[in-house]
């Protein structure tokens, strides 16, 4: 019998984005890297819409960060929050999210790392500028 291992999703918060144009790390084949397993690189909505928000009243330095973040949106699947949680911060839509699909959240956000690792959701984040890491534990 065959049996399908469905991808883990990694779930992106903005500044997650920023690092490849920030330090030059690939943050899609380092995750794979770390997770050793397919991955499914999950993006919701309310980020996308932060990313471009940010884009836009960027000055010329910040710009060039969201316009990389921007680019790589595009090799994630984006998606769209419960309707329950529309009106919820977005930090508060990524625990969530992240918890009801048992997701690894990649964030480099302390405060959001913190509240992650008391709820028991795993996270990724960027280590001494060069490489990422895991914090928890995957089921």
């Amino acid at each position: 019998m065959l049996v399908r291992v469905l991808p883990l999703p990694v779930i992106l918060d903005t500044n997650f984005l920023t690092v490849p144009a920030q330090f030059g790390v690939d943050v899609f084949s380092e995750a794979e890297r770390v997770l050793e397993r397919s991955i499914e690189f999950i993006l919701l909505k309310s980020v996308l819409d932060e990313i471009k928000t940010k884009f836009e009243r960027a000055g010329k330095t910040e710009s060039r960060l969201f316009k990389v973040a921007l680019d790589l949106t595009e090799r994630c699947k984006i998606v769209a929050v419960d309707q329950s949680m529309e009106g919820s911060m977005v930090d508060d839509q990524l625990l969530e999210y992240a918890a009801a699909v048992k997701g690894v959240l990649a964030t480099n956000d302390r405060e959001l790392q913190r509240r992650a690792i008391e709820r028991g959701i795993p996270i990724l984040i960027l280590r001494g500028r060069k490489h990422l890491e895991l914090r928890g534990t995957i089921f």
